[in-house]
């Protein structure tokens, strides 16, 4: 499946939404991606090495998720990304309708066999902490690398940011057990292609960023086993988004990014 992305969308020579992206990401989607891949890579692993080094009493992987959202701020901004990568009104907001299934999946479903007991503290810490995770991993991927990525075509787009997602997680072996990191892994890349679909779909990433960090959120509260309740959610939303993309076809009102 590769959909047709070449429709143009007019704007005016000042728009402030057009990308300054460099010419080498347009020639060279595939390469540019990985080499932001490696550049985040690098940068998160600094970030987390300097946070255990130099504030050991705090949380380094908290410290270093601040520092890579500031990160993933400041390229949406250098590039003049921040429209082009879905962060934007409700009105251009598409088919939001069809949101009411994944809606279920990541708040209802863990949820159903009761709620574990709240300790306010933690939980507001927790709030910050998943929100900071949503913003940066999907404006990350499904932002400024599906934004580079858009000249292979919708599918492979998916994918290959799916794939990404999915990679960046080695990180995580700074803080957690490789075979915790290698299960986030699989499970990343199968999350990536359903919330890459619903980027595209809903013409915005602030859906995909909210039910990221409301899923990573919830898996805290269950009363379900965590793993195989997460295994489930992301197996679902893979399906649905490949329902999604088989079912749309972009118009030059809903681009493809």
């Amino acid at each position: 499946m590769n959909l047709d992305t070449t429709s143009p969308v007019l704007r005016s020579p000042g728009d402030p939404s057009i990308s300054t992206l460099p010419d080498s990401f347009q020639k060279h989607p595939v390469r540019s991606a990985w080499l932001l891949f490696l550049a985040y890579l690098v940068l998160a692993t600094l970030a987390g090495l300097a946070a255990k080094a130099l504030f050991p009493q705090f949380q380094p992987e908290f410290i270093a998720l601040v520092a890579m959202s500031i990160v993933v701020a400041i390229a949406l901004s250098v590039w003049h990304l921040w429209h082009e990568a879905g962060f934007n009104p409700p009105s251009a907001w598409r088919d939001v309708r069809l949101m009411i299934f994944p809606a279920i999946v990541v708040l209802v479903l863990p949820f159903l066999g009761g709620i574990q007991p709240v300790e306010w503290k933690s939980f507001l810490y927790l709030v910050v902490a998943y929100a900071l995770t949503g913003f940066m991993e999907e404006g990350l991927m499904r932002g400024i690398v599906m934004r580079v990525l858009k000249p292979t075509g919708v599918t492979r787009s998916v994918v290959l940011s799916a794939l990404l997602f999915a990679l960046i997680h080695v990180g995580n072996l700074l803080y957690r057990n490789p075979f915790i990191v290698l299960a986030q892994m699989v499970g990343a890349f199968v999350h990536g292609i359903g919330l890459g679909a619903i980027r595209l779909r809903t013409n915005t990433i602030w859906i995909p960023v909210i039910l990221h960090g409301l899923h990573d959120l919830a898996l805290k509260y269950t009363r379900f086993p965590a793993i195989p309740l997460d295994v489930l959610q992301v197996t679902l939303l893979m399906l649905f988004g490949i329902y999604l993309l088989r079912t749309w076809k972009p118009t030059p009102e809903t681009p493809a990014l």
